[in-house]
């Protein structure tokens, strides 16, 4: 794309973030670069969501297994099953936390533009400057205190993420091209807000293709571990039922995006390589808070209505293996009944469907309804719903029932309440405001549970 298109003939660039840090070198080899590095950050640094008895800690990936196949034609993604050592407690819906780091190769090219590369490995540390400007100016807590320019690339700076109109203002002061200046200084302005839409929001530039974009462009590191945010953990849900595995080891299942994958599955698709060329792999995961979202002993005797797409099934194997073991341990107790929506873009693309229909078969599932969005007789979850009507609201507003959804936050478990509400509109005769006022109810009482993700 050519950035002189974008540049305008009057704007008023917003006002820039300044620098207060500084940037020191001992001369020494730094030596302790790994995803650990924000772990050395101690105490003060805080893991989001995480769980006060375990500290986050690098783990063995015991194994992996493929479960879907890429297919472009369905922009089916590929997905992928993890197996990791675990040293904690869990059930069946927790999630963790999994440590990303950077790829190697835009670490190395970063380096290289901000010319560092020989300085790359060389031990230094963060301070403020003499004169620091801002008083409430600090320094970042997620940067160890001994650090080198490539682990503060590589374990604590987040770079793809969507740059503010006050970072593209300072940027535009980092570089001695023309152009480039005029591009970053008018995208930062009110008058072109339109632009900013289009190449940030809409298109989604992030901020490593923006210095891709501005090639001249050379902010100093101590500038970018000021102002870039910290490279943050990814959750996944635990996709196994801790009797399974004696809770020595856990699953977790992720997805890869065909177009700009994401940091997190970027790292864990490089691992796989990893341990698949018989050479031991670690990743960093901590266990986060427990929710109301789970399956425990005590809910063999309830009744599940479990609702997913994509990916969203993987804490629901860890439901329905926990309750196949629990009624093995335990063949006397009554159990409940459990029901199943789940939806993919192909029937392929439907994560473990053999083992779905053996628990079809057996006690541990009593109805499996699948749908698929491309190929032939394509259909979605909310029809399937709607198809059931009847059925489910009256299996629903049983006592000890409750609905779980695990589904994109963005769009779809949004299209599924909204589903619901039409369930609920046809079979009680209810108006929509008073549908949707029910869903509330049903959220408050805890009988509609959500665990979505953007």
């Amino acid at each position: 794309m050519s950035i002189g298109a974008y540049i305008l003939s009057e704007y008023i660039p917003a006002k820039p973030l300044v620098g207060n840090l500084e940037l020191c070198f001992t001369g020494e080899e730094h030596t302790q670069i790994d995803a650990s590095a924000q772990l050395r950050c101690g105490e003060v640094l805080k893991f989001p969501f995480a769980r006060t008895d375990s500290k986050p800690r690098s783990v063995v990936i015991k194994g992996s297994k493929v479960l879907v196949g890429a297919d472009k034609e369905t922009e089916t993604k590929r997905v992928v099953e993890l197996t990791l050592e675990s040293s904690f407690g869990y059930q069946p819906g927790d999630t963790i936390g999994v440590v990303p780091s950077n790829n190697s190769e835009i670490v190395e090219r970063l380096l290289h533009r901000l010319q560092l590369s020989e300085q790359a490995d060389t031990t230094c540390h963060l301070k403020l400057s003499l004169n620091c400007a801002k008083k409430t100016a600090k320094l970042p807590a997620h940067i160890p205190s001994a650090t080198s320019p490539r682990e503060i690339l590589t374990h604590c700076l987040s770079l793809n993420f969507v740059p503010q109109k006050q970072l593209l203002s300072a940027l535009s002061g980092f570089t001695s091209n023309e152009q480039e200046r005029g591009f970053l200084a008018c995208l930062s302005s009110k008058q072109a807000t339109e632009h900013y839409n289009s190449l940030i929001l809409e298109k989604g530039l992030v901020f490593m293709e923006i210095l891709d974009l501005c090639e001249n462009c050379r902010p100093p590191l101590c500038f970018l571990a000021e102002h870039l945010p910290r490279l943050l953990p990814r959750p996944y849900s635990i996709a196994n039922s801790p009797l399974e595995t004696g809770g020595q080891e856990l699953r977790i299942i992720y997805s890869l995006l065909n177009h700009k994958p994401g940091v997190t599955t970027r790292m864990l698709e490089e691992l796989v390589k990893q341990i698949n060329t018989q050479q031991p792999a670690n990743v960093v995961i901590y266990p986060r808070l427990n929710n109301a979202f789970r399956y425990t002993e005590q809910d063999l005797g309830s009744n599940q209505i479990l609702i997913a797409v994509g990916t969203g099934l993987a804490p629901f194997l860890g439901f329905l293996a926990h309750k196949e073991k629990l009624i093995s341990q335990q063949p006397q107790r009554e159990k409940g009944h459990s029901w199943l929506y789940i939806g993919a873009k192909t029937p392929e693309a439907i994560l473990k469907r053999d083992q779905l229909k053996a628990w079809q078969k057996s006690t541990v599932l009593e109805r499996l309804r699948m749908c698929h969005s491309r190929g032939d007789s394509p259909g979605y979850v909310q029809e399937m719903m709607a198809e059931d009507s009847e059925d489910l609201v009256k299996f629903l507003l049983k006592h000890d029932t409750v609905i779980y959804v695990c589904a994109d936050g963005a769009k779809i478990s949004q299209s599924i309440a909204n589903g619901l509400c039409l369930c609920l509109q046809k079979v009680l005769h209810l108006t929509e405001e008073e549908a949707s006022r029910q869903l509330m109810e049903l959220k408050a009482h805890g009988k509609y549970r959500e665990d979505v993700w953007l």
